[in-house]
């Protein structure tokens, strides 16, 4: 039987075996995919004895995937710049960390917008943690005309332009987007603000930013923010997080399964109706 799972503390909020395990019954897989609540002292241990129990890989949830990067043998390249990891395969007996995040929040707008080119927009980002920076260095590839970072505290927007090596791209105060004009066509929500317990009214003043035509949000939970509820009002087009979730989760079932899974509208309805129920 394969084995996976994701390991974060806490743990309980991850919807990733809800994801796996639809996988292993659609492809008919003899396998499980778990959850395992982790203490930071005891990463490394975890990890070695998960590897030592013939696992394929697992997947790393906050507050582990800058610790995880020093427990791995080898790193991707993504991975190495970010200094992250959300993703460990175990393989050739070497312990191996990738980070399929900010490549997931692409392909997932790519595939919501198939007709927008990145290349051509003018990109906002809010946050400057790790979601930010995996969002913003799978951007980079894609050649944007302008990045701008906006953070709270403007030193960390200023390293992860300079960690992720982006030229063009500003530093600003996460408060300047409210309080001075900007030309934005993609303003990224990167931060956990507008989360289920959080609120996120006039959080963001769509109203002044000179060209914005689209929103995304990568919090999930809930599905509909209050910040893409009020983008959608100003006829603004939006996308969430489930996206994100789901195709950053691709390349981990792949690795984990030996099969590439698709991304349907069964397994979102799958999702929908799942945490319906144990709300």
């Amino acid at each position: 039987m394969k084995k996976a799972a994701v390991i974060g503390f806490p743990v309980k909020h991850s919807w990733s075996p809800i994801i796996h395990n639809y996988w292993i019954k659609e492809h008919g897989i003899f396998g499980e995919y778990e959850k395992i609540e982790v203490h930071p002292s005891d990463l490394k241990s975890l990890i070695i004895t998960k590897k030592k129990q013939g696992f394929s890989g697992l997947n790393i949830t906050i507050p582990h995937k800058e610790k995880a990067t020093e427990i791995c043998d080898e790193l991707s390249e993504s991975a190495r710049v970010l200094q992250a990891v959300n993703l460990i395969i175990f393989k050739n007996n070497i312990i191996y960390g990738d980070n399929t995040d900010g490549d997931g929040f692409v392909e997932s707008f790519k595939k919501d917008f198939p007709d927008i080119n990145l290349s051509s927009l003018r990109i906002g980002i809010l946050g400057a943690g790790g979601a930010a920076k995996s969002i913003a260095l799978s951007l980079s590839k894609e050649n944007p005309n302008k990045i701008s970072i906006f953070n709270r505290n403007i030193e960390r927007a200023e390293k992860l332009i300079e960690k992720v090596n982006l030229p063009a791209a500003e530093p600003f105060y996460i408060d300047d987007i409210n309080l001075k004009k900007f030309s934005i066509d993609l303003l990224i929500n990167a931060t956990p603000v507008g989360m289920a317990g959080m609120t996120d009214i006039n959080f963001i003043n769509f109203k002044n930013i000179k060209g914005i035509k689209f929103f995304a949000d990568i919090v999930y939970n809930p599905e509909n923010t209050e910040s893409m509820i009020l983008a959608r009002s100003q006829n603004i087009k939006t996308m969430g997080g489930l996206g994100m979730l789901l195709y950053q989760a691709i390349p981990s079932f792949e690795s984990f399964f030996g099969v590439r899974p698709e991304v349907s509208n069964g397994l979102k309805q799958h999702i929908l109706e799942h945490i319906g129920r144990v709300k």
